[in-house]
């Protein structure tokens, strides 16, 4: 229902009977708005801990500001005319001031109007990295201390490769859906996620970006990650999740020659190019911290984050951790 309302968002918010921008270049437009919008310490990274659909509705309303924000720069982009613009912050992988490329690859169209894909944009110049993966490699950096051991759900990726560089003791593979048992394709690591090969207590922290849907068998994987996982470590992941859902919606089931679709196809591409694109399985509800808990951890909750600082846009972004 708010993202039915926030797709009905009337009037738009840049008038349209004046010239906003002459001799002003976008990227200066930006930072006015954004001050006009926001004192500087309100810039700062926000994460907001989440338990259950009020605290999605209440965070819904807290973050609205931040959206606003975005109809402006959005708006004043599609004005422009042009395709692409640079939205300047700081990088956390790459530890500087960077310009982040935002263009409308990946957008969605709504009343006729093209609008950025903030988290899959707003790409560093520099590291090559979208907002959420910038993301994902800031909260790794930040939570490793030298001496732990790091299991990455993914090896063919910017993510893998930007932590590597910091980290030395960490091990990454790809999952190959379900069905496939290869411990190796085209050199790279692969692991089934519901029957890793790793001793109890292997490691300190684990990762996953957008792995769990693909495996309808989704509990047993998080029995794994918990197995593997050291008493007192943490699994930081995302999924698809619908923050205003109780119950998970599962998109297929396993039938006789396999995974048989109930709902429209999607997929997910991966890393290795022979791999074929994953099935979504399921898009997660809040019934994902009762099975994490179920699976063997102590604790869960989902994180919604937001950072103009960094720019970490969009809407209600979200990841979950849990600890064992």
């Amino acid at each position: 229902m708010m993202e039915k309302m926030r797709r009905e968002q009337s009037p738009p918010m840049m008038r349209r009977d004046i010239t906003y921008i002459a001799g002003v270049q976008m990227e200066e437009a930006v930072e006015m708005i954004r001050h006009c919008f926001f004192h500087d310490d309100e810039m700062e990274l926000v994460e907001k801990t989440i338990y259950s659909p009020q605290d999605f509705s209440d965070a819904y309303m807290e973050f609205i500001r931040y959206w606003n924000f975005e109809r402006c720069i959005g708006e004043l982009h599609e004005y422009t005319g042009r395709e692409a613009f640079y939205y300047y912050g700081r990088c956390v992988v790459c530890n500087t001031p960077q310009p982040f490329l935002v263009d409308y690859q990946y957008a969605a169209e709504e009343n006729g109007h093209r609008k950025p894909n903030w988290q899959e944009r707003l790409v560093c110049a520099n590291c090559r990295c979208n907002s959420r993966q910038r993301f994902m490699v800031g909260k790794i950096l930040a939570d490793y201390v030298p001496g732990k051991k790091v299991l990455l759900y993914e090896r063919v990726s910017d993510v893998y490769e930007k932590v590597e560089r910091e980290i030395s003791d960490i091990i990454g593979f790809e999952y190959g859906g379900m069905g496939c048992d290869a411990a190796e394709i085209e050199g790279i690591p692969c692991e089934d996620i519901c029957k890793l090969s790793y001793a109890d207590e292997s490691f300190d922290l684990l990762v996953a970006n957008d792995v769990f849907e693909h495996t309808v068998e989704y509990k047993k994987a998080f029995e794994e990650a918990c197995r593997v996982l050291k008493k007192g470590g943490k699994m930081l992941f995302t999924v698809p999740f619908d923050g205003n859902a109780v119950q998970t919606a599962f998109r297929a089931e396993i039938g006789e020659n396999g995974l048989v679709n109930t709902e429209e196809e999607w997929y997910h591409d991966r890393g290795i190019p022979s791999f074929p694109p994953l099935l979504v399985c399921q898009i997660f509800g809040w019934d994902i911290l009762q099975a994490l808990k179920e699976a063997g951890f102590k604790d869960a909750c989902g994180k919604i984050y937001y950072g103009l600082k960094e720019g970490y846009l969009g809407y209600l972004p979200i990841y979950f951790e849990t600890s064992k």
